[in-house]
């Protein structure tokens, strides 16, 4: 049975029960034209006789607020928009819009372009001229999502601002204007102003589905039509479509303006016991691939079909939830079919809404890179970059999935031994006071395979940067680096290049250029053989594409590197990449198949994957899964889906290695009563007193926190981590048992080794009293690599015990203090350094704040005129963001920026 034919049986059973106006909106994934067999989907297979109103994915924004086109070899040189513009000639009353956004373009630029007026204007000139340039009837926004996933707190206004500039303009052309959203109450708060929204859209595609799946550890329906008995949770109440759908007309959304989301695909479980089949049964995984999508965990409807026609599945119906489910063996499967879309089309058009919507071309094909699962449950596509190249023995297609002939292939079998441990050093530690002072003489060698001294960059034009010419060059930090490295000769000293100061424009820029890509490998080299004379380097582009970048950033990112790569084996110097966790980098920022030919190893930072910015606690580097996640995305947010996703898209497990961090995460609790994995959080967490820096605390500076009273350590032995509170503050860290468990995991997946970034936030001088570098030897333990007894960390450094008592009092009174943090790339030698934290007195009465957030969303902290607070303008106030401006800068309300103090009324 066909894609089409598929799609055209559940739209009978659509088009036949119209909603209060008729709509039928229907999403085409351009890419699934790449795909094969039955699940090859193409513009000319679409019937637009079945839909009111159809819409061709994806085009993306720019960094100067152009709409750009994604994949210009499809959509141009084979005529995909032409062709589908050509639907008219077959149903001249079909409505055919484009969407822009998707899960793959994130949120940031978004948020840039929609909070400012100059980018903004820009955006909306540009989207009026791209629809009318191709003939489209209207435009889809799809921003993924407002205030998330880089977004930022203005977005909730910066959204509205969007769609009444592009509404005013459509107006003006006779354009539609829709958005795709996310569909449960809790997004309402954050990121969607609904009231406002309604006076704009012409109608909201209301993505009510992905509600359960595989990540719940249980069984549960895709999109059930309402709550199972056990659900009456704040959470779990919401993941039914009659709750979401009632929360947006609850919150003033028209009921003829809300279009109904169906799913035309299932998810999958894999079922503990074949005995236990009901729903809310346990489960152990997502079920089995299809032969067509390729992705655990989750079926077309046509790869439905074809496993229900084939016999052997036991079909049910829940008749609480209207939606049907069936097993065979260990596969459970739920999803929608004729039946239970005809509920939902009965219930759109009770409800009075504006129709149905449903990503029913594509919906039948889930490929694994294609789309995406959101931090809200509910998918949505993703958009790959194919390079063509006809001459080119290697093929890429929109499924990500790499065809190599012989000549592109690589030894993924190679056998691995887990025997790598690499060492980050950041130069700043030597700037600190007393103990946090760490300089290149307290790093110990024989505690490491590989060092990385971080601390080159490189310009557009393809230079070399010192990011601190005192400390490394004036001071001597590399010849010093160098004189440490000697004492283990087998060590191999490397240095570290990374954008963290410039963001990606300048990589960005001079990758796209073949003059600046060989100037900058010339400068690598030069650097490398003729100043300093290291044995590699570790690079690190946070990240190709985001941040600034490009798309052609992950396309040029793998010919600098082949280019890099080609001189510095040539000499016999190592080459590895510092790369982020999560596999939603892999279709925008990374082309793992290409990259593994090139580099030696791929340190994967796996941490920082949870943070104030989530606003609930969490695990920064947790093992496993808790099996409570609420979407796919944040079931990824774990060391082994992090691994597995990386070998999954093609990096050989001995080229991978494990990064970790001494560094904790302290978050700061919403209410004292809830401090368990999944609470709210209202912001950073306190600052250490060596490393200065809000949010964050080295090892030694968390471990003296700890020992006073009132702290509780609890160790998740589902996750396998640490945490620590004090009902006020939440830690999320490394301990020595969770490095060796994951020594020990990374032994059992085959991995080369292990990486411990931010050395110098590691005890190195024993304050603890657990010996020097405790979470550095827990890695070489872990590994099992024999290191020497009884060293200190390097060569100058003095034990220093700490003893640690418990007791029981009442905590006292906090006082506020007033963070001062100055930054310099270029240091010159003081003789006295003096460190001064001016702190206010507290009172018997409280501080003057708000209650409710001002409109222009900012308010500055009554006693304190460099603190300011970030909120939700017109919501409740609660200081959850919080800022201070630096160097003495006082925040000036008028200007809603830090300001000079001579200049701000305060």
């Amino acid at each position: 049975m066909k894609a089409a034919a598929v799609a055209g049986l559940l739209l009978i059973s659509v088009a036949s029960i119209n909603a209060a106006t008729d709509r039928i909106v229907c999403y085409f994934g351009s890419w699934a034209t790449y795909r094969i067999g039955n699940g090859k989907y193409d513009v000319e297979s679409i019937n637009p006789n079945l839909c009111t109103h159809i819409v061709y994915t994806f085009v993306g924004l720019d960094t100067k607020g152009n709409v750009k086109i994604l994949d210009s070899w499809l959509d141009i040189s084979l005529g995909g928009y032409s062709r589908f513009i050509q639907l008219k000639q077959r149903n001249p009353n079909v409505k055919l819009m484009v969407a822009i956004g998707g899960w793959n373009e994130g949120s940031a630029s978004y948020s840039t372009m929609a909070n400012s007026d100059l980018l903004r204007a820009v955006f909306v000139e540009s989207a009026v001229a791209f629809v009318k340039r191709y003939g489209f009837d209207g435009f889809d926004v799809d921003w993924e999502y407002p205030t998330l996933r880089g977004g930022s707190v203005d977005d909730r206004v910066g959204f509205v601002k969007l769609l009444r500039d592009l509404r005013a303009r459509f107006d003006q052309e006779g354009l539609l204007l829709s958005i795709a959203t996310a569909a449960t109450a809790d997004y309402l708060r954050s990121a969607y102003d609904v009231p406002e929204i309604n006076k704009y859209v012409h109608f909201v595609n209301l993505m009510s589905y992905d509600l359960h799946a595989y990540w719940d550890a249980q069984t549960g329906a895709n999109a059930p039509m309402y709550p199972n008995s056990w659900e009456t949770g704040y959470s779990s109440s919401m993941l039914n479509v009659d709750a979401c759908v009632k929360a947006w007309l609850g919150a003033g959304l028209e009921p003829s303006k809300l279009v109904l989301g169906v799913p035309v695909f299932g998810h999958t479980f894999k079922l503990s016991s074949t005995s236990d089949t009901r729903i809310g049964a346990p489960t152990i995984g997502p079920g089995d691939a299809g032969p067509y999508t390729l992705e655990p965990g989750t079926l077309s409807y046509l790869e439905i079909c074809e496993k229900l026609a084939a016999d052997g599945y036991t079909k049910a119906f829940s008749s609480v939830q209207q939606v049907p489910y069936a097993y065979r063996g260990n596969q459970w499967i739920s999803y929608d079919d004729v039946n239970s879309i005809a509920i939902k089309v009965q219930y759109a058009k009770r409800m009075n809404l504006g129709g149905i919507m449903g990503s029913v071309w594509n919906g039948s094909s889930n490929t694994g890179n294609n789309y995406n699962y959101s931090e809200d449950h509910h998918y949505h596509y993703k958009h790959g970059t194919t390079h063509h190249d006809h001459n080119n023995a290697t093929t890429v297609n929109h499924d990500n999935h790499y065809v190599q002939d012989h000549h592109h292939c690589y030894d993924c079998k190679a056998e691995s031994k887990a025997d790598k441990v690499f060492c980050f050093f950041d130069n700043k530690a030597t700037y600190r006071m007393g103990d946090g002072k760490v300089t290149v003489e307290d790093i110990n060698p024989n505690l490491c395979t590989h060092i990385v001294y971080s601390s080159i960059t490189l310009t557009s034009t393809g230079s070399i940067k010192l990011l601190d010419s005192y400390a490394d060059v004036t001071n001597g930090g590399f010849t010093r680096f160098k004189s440490v490295c000697q004492r283990a000769p087998a060590v191999k000293c490397m240095i570290g290049l990374n954008s963290l100061q410039s963001g990606s424009s300048p990589f960005s820029t001079l990758m796209n250029n073949t003059i600046t890509r060989q100037a900058a490998v010339s400068s690598i080299m030069g650097f490398l053989i003729q100043q300093y004379q290291f044995d590699g380097l570790d690079f690190y582009w946070q990240y190709p594409v985001l941040k600034g970048g490009n798309p052609e950033d992950r396309y040029n990112f793998v010919t600098f590197i082949s280019e890099l790569s080609a001189n510095l084996h040539m000499y016999g110097l190592l080459l590895t990449l510092s790369v982020a966790p999560t596999s939603d980098f892999f279709m925008g920022s990374y082309n793992v198949p290409s990259l593994v030919r090139y580099v030696d190893y791929f340190n994967v930072m796996a941490f920082n994957m949870h943070h104030y910015w989530a606003g609930k606690t969490g695990h920064q580097s947790a093992l496993y899964a808790s099996g409570k996640e609420t979407s796919l995305y944040e079931a990824q947010l774990n060391v082994d889906a992090v691994i597995t996703g990386w070998i999954a898209e093609g990096a050989p497990a001995s080229k991978l290695i494990l990064g970790v961090t001494p560094t904790a995460n302290i978050m700061k609790l919403y209410a004292a009563n809830d401090s368990s994995v999944g609470a709210r959080t209202a912001g950073r967490g306190d600052m250490g007193q060596y490393t200065t820096t809000e949010g964050i605390m080295s090892y030694p500076e968390l471990c003296l926190e700890r020992a006073k009273a009132g702290w509780e350590t609890v160790s998740d032995r589902t996750q396998e981590s640490f945490y620590a509170t004090n009902k006020i503050s939440w830690a999320t860290y490394e301990e020595v048992q969770t490095v060796q468990l994951k020594g020990a995991y990374i032994i059992t997946r085959g991995l080369a080794g292990m990486a411990l970034y931010d050395m110098e936030n590691d005890d190195v001088k024993n304050i603890c009293g657990k010996g020097f570098y405790p979470l550095l030897r827990g890695v070489n333990t872990g590994l099992g690599r024999r290191i020497p007894d009884g060293e200190s960390s390097g060569t100058t450094t003095t034990t220093k015990a700490t003893t640690t008592t418990t007791t029981t009092t009442t905590k006292a009174p906090t006082t506020t203090t007033t963070k001062v943090t100055t930054t310099t790339t270029t240091r010159a030698p003081t003789t006295t350094t003096t460190t001064t934290r001016a702190t206010t007195t507290t009172t018997t009465s409280p501080p003057v704040l708000p209650t409710t957030c001002p409109r222009n969303g900012y308010v500055r902290d009554p006693t304190n005129c460099s603190v300011y607070y970030r909120c939700i303008p017109n919501g409740s106030f609660f200081t959850s963001w919080k800022y201070t401006c630096l160097n003495g800068l006082y925040f000036n309300i008028a200007t809603s920026t830090c300001d000079y103090p001579n200049r701000v009324a305060c």
